[in-house]
């Protein structure tokens, strides 16, 4: 009897050592990585130069982030500067980051990475290529937002952008105030690989602020329209203009402003659309396609610097059919540009058939390429204006000189 209960303790305590053992194991300061010994990665330019890639990184230094006086700009770790520049040229963008590497004395880390700049140059002749390892490494982030570069991305990662701790914060930061869903890794990528939509982007370039006469000038970011691409390679950049209609073709609009000439006299009403709803409706007979884009548009009155009373409900009413006659004219400019010049679907179009007649989508789909600019589209939208403001007749106008009709 004793002997079994012996070798039950026994038992036990070899248990109770193994479990030791693993406590041991357990320890978690082995690989531990100081915040010291790392570079984080807060933005990324890729330019072509020849049969070669430029990369560069934009760095962060922790360190500086809280300083005074931050003039912004390139810089090391010694300055006022709150990031810190590593450009190399390598065969590819791998090979690129591979030779930052070695001149870099931190282990550069990419899961902090919220921007990825693609030069013009480089765009034009395609980007899957550059977009392979940003998947196959789990480091990187497929939120990270992209844009492309008027110029080299060099040069826009370079800016002062005084308003921010550095330019890749303001690269996103507009981006957000462009567009209600900014272009990701991920939805650049997937509407690259989805049939009948074309994927479009975000176009920013570097400008100096203030007037010519200013002594101490800054170099600033700003967005400058939209790029338009056929499957991965940009084919066009729409300008600023044209580029706010396409945004609300795309119901991806975040701020528009339609501005409308009175019927008599001088001045501008501004009509602020707040938000709107697309649907894109198909008619397909044999090799005749045409497509119609229902818009619905609700807006405020934002100013008024005419004397036409719009407080009267006809003049609120040729002011919604005047914004709609706006909206049908320049979104079917820019419809007409990117169709007929550029070949490029970022409406959608293509998608709309696939919805609503995947049949004929797929006797259509080896002729796309040629029936896609000779597709007749039309521009369909409603505009409603549900709020002229607190000051329902124009302010600083005398009665007499308002205009009623």
């Amino acid at each position: 009897m004793k002997s079994k209960s012996s070798t039950q303790q026994m038992r036990k305590v070899a248990v109770l050592c193994c479990l030791l053992l693993c406590a041991v194991l357990l320890g978690g300061c082995w690989d531990r990585r100081e915040v010291n010994d790392v570079a984080f990665v807060m933005g990324t330019g890729l330019d072509k130069e020849g049969d070669q890639y430029r990369v560069t990184m934009q760095i962060a230094l922790p360190g500086q982030l809280g300083s005074s006086g931050s003039t912004g700009g390139g810089g090391g770790t010694r300055g006022t500067k709150s990031y810190y520049l590593e450009s190399r040229i390598g065969p590819s963008f791998r090979g690129a980051s591979t030779e930052e590497q070695r001149g870099v004395s931190r282990t550069l880390n990419y899961s902090h990475r919220r921007v990825l700049l693609f030069g013009e140059t480089l765009a034009r002749e395609g980007i899957s290529e550059m977009m392979d390892v940003l998947a196959r490494i789990p480091q990187n982030r497929l939120s990270s937002l992209v844009v492309i570069t008027k110029g080299s991305a060099l040069e826009v990662l370079q800016a002062d952008a005084p308003i921010e701790q550095y330019p890749a914060e303001m690269v996103r930061e507009l981006n957000y105030s462009y567009m209600k869903k900014p272009r990701s890794v991920k939805l650049l990528m997937n509407s690259i690989l989805l049939d009948g939509i074309d994927p479009v982007v975000p176009v920013m370039s570097l400008v100096k602020n203030g007037p010519t006469s200013l002594k101490d000038k800054k170099t600033n970011i700003q967005v400058d329209g939209l790029a338009v691409f056929r499957q991965d390679r940009l084919t066009g950049i729409i300008d600023n203009h044209l580029s706010r209609f396409l945004l609300l073709g795309m119901e991806q609009a975040k701020e528009t402003e339609i501005f409308i000439p009175p019927p008599k006299g001088k001045g501008y009403l501004s009509v602020h659309l707040i938000e709107n709803q697309v649907h894109i409706k198909p008619f397909i007979r044999g090799d005749e396609i045409r497509a119609t884009v229902h818009m619905s548009c609700n807006g405020n009155v934002k100013e008024n610097e005419t004397n036409f009373d719009i407080s009267r409900k006809e003049n609120l009413k040729w002011l919604e059919q005047q914004t709609t006659e706006e909206i049908k004219r320049e979104l079917g400019e820019a419809v007409r540009e990117i169709q007929q010049k550029y070949h490029s679907d970022v409406l959608g179009v293509g998608r709309a058939i696939i919805t609503s007649h995947p049949e004929e989508w797929k006797r259509i789909k080896p002729q796309w390429d040629q029936l896609y600019p000779k597709v007749e589209i039309t521009i369909d939208p409603v505009v409603h204006i549900e709020n002229i403001g607190a000051v329902t007749k124009p302010f600083g106008v005398k009665k007499e000189q308002i205009q009623n009709e």
